[in-house]
């Protein structure tokens, strides 16, 4: 099997998902209303693949972004699969201790 280099893609536009997003902004008016939730859902952009920083793309809510470094996706290029097409998540403490979790639909 022939495998490509990993080309990274800069992403400008990701952002938390709903639980995630409550840390930096109060979420209490956006709750309030039909059309601004639905709007917070269908319109901002959230990138669920392997990428580097950012935020994590959150199955089951709670993964944290705070020491987050990297995401792996359940991709078929590279062949792998975290459950139910899930997500790994690789964090790194301000202590330099590794440690990992996954979330899978």
């Amino acid at each position: 099997m022939d495998l490509a280099p990993v080309r990274w893609t800069r992403v400008d536009d990701d952002a938390p998902g709903w639980e995630g997003a409550w840390e930096p902004v109060d979420l209490a008016r956006v709750n309030e209303d039909e059309a601004a939730t639905e709007a917070f859902f269908d319109d901002v952009t959230r990138t669920i693949g392997t990428k580097v920083g950012a935020y994590p793309y959150e199955i089951q809510h709670g993964a944290g972004r705070h020491d987050v470094v990297f995401q792996v996706g359940s991709e078929e290029k590279i062949g792998w699969m975290w459950g139910d097409n899930g997500v790994g998540y690789f964090f790194r403490a301000a202590d330099g201790q590794w440690r990992w979790d996954c979330q899978f639909y």
